[in-house]
């Protein structure tokens, strides 16, 4: 069902289109984030997949690797444009708040 959103976003991030929320740059002065380059990898040399989808936010939360293997997460916005809020490492920010060692899956515990 969301595949297509990922090639969708691969595409947009080939083209340079793609658009990051100010939440990111604020987010990448305080935490380890997956830069830019990072980023296109999760979405076009990996195999992403999407962990999670709030259809009251209209976002979606994709999970991936980057080139240097470490997992990471995009938290994409959908309406009215795809749009980077956010990204991050799992292991280097909150791993209490996932129930597996992949980062897919989050704990009942880390849910707020």
């Amino acid at each position: 069902m969301n595949q297509h959103i990922i090639v969708e976003l691969c595409r947009e991030t080939i083209n340079g289109t793609l658009a990051y929320a100010s939440h990111y740059d604020l987010r990448a002065e305080s935490r380890p984030t997956p830069g830019k380059s990072d980023i296109t990898f999760i979405l076009c040399a990996d195999a992403p997949e999407v962990i999670e989808e709030n259809g009251e936010r209209d976002t979606l939360l994709v999970w991936g690797t980057v080139a240097d293997g470490r997992i990471g997460h995009i938290l994409i916005k959908y309406q009215p444009a795809y749009q980077v809020v956010t990204a991050y490492f799992p292991a280097e920010t909150e791993p209490y708040k996932w129930a597996d060692d992949e980062y897919r899956v989050r704990s009942r515990m880390g849910e707020q």
